[in-house]
């Protein structure tokens, strides 16, 4: 398992494992470079493709972490030394559905695209400022 996704599983359970008296913060994950993406009139928007990509993909491999660890011992962890065995943040609903981040209870998690172009947008471009969409979840969240 990649050390980026174990680190989003510890972030999800730590998110998760807040008391109830604290409200949980909201999760921003970007998903940069949508402007490399080559769309089709039916694909969409570059940026609806990276986030469906990155959703799909992420969702995907949380949901073999989670059923790995529900089914016992994690390969990975074999040998390691200092590693927590603790196991949640990646339940949805009553415990066994797979994970979905629109079925998490732990809080909000917004998926943005963006993108930063070296150059000024061509006139052929219809997509807007690649960060503009970050900009506003980070103004919505000050």
């Amino acid at each position: 398992m990649s050390y980026p996704l174990r680190h989003l599983h510890e972030i999800l359970h730590a998110i998760s494992s807040l008391p109830p008296s604290q409200t949980a913060p909201s999760l921003l994950i970007i998903c940069n470079k949508f402007d490399l993406l080559k769309t089709s009139a039916s694909s969409g928007s570059a940026s609806n493709l990276a986030v469906n990509r990155v959703k799909t993909i992420l969702e995907r491999e949380l949901e073999k972490r989670r059923v790995a660890q529900v089914g016992g011992v994690g390969v990975e962890k074999l040998g390691a030394e200092d590693e927590r065995t603790e196991l949640g943040g990646l339940e949805c609903g009553d415990g066994n559905a797979p994970f979905k981040f629109d079925d998490w209870e732990g809080g909000e998690v917004t998926f943005l695209g963006s993108a930063v172009r070296p150059n000024a947008p061509s006139e052929k471009s219809t997509d807007e400022d690649g960060l503009a969409s970050l900009q506003d979840w980070i103004e919505e969240h000050m």
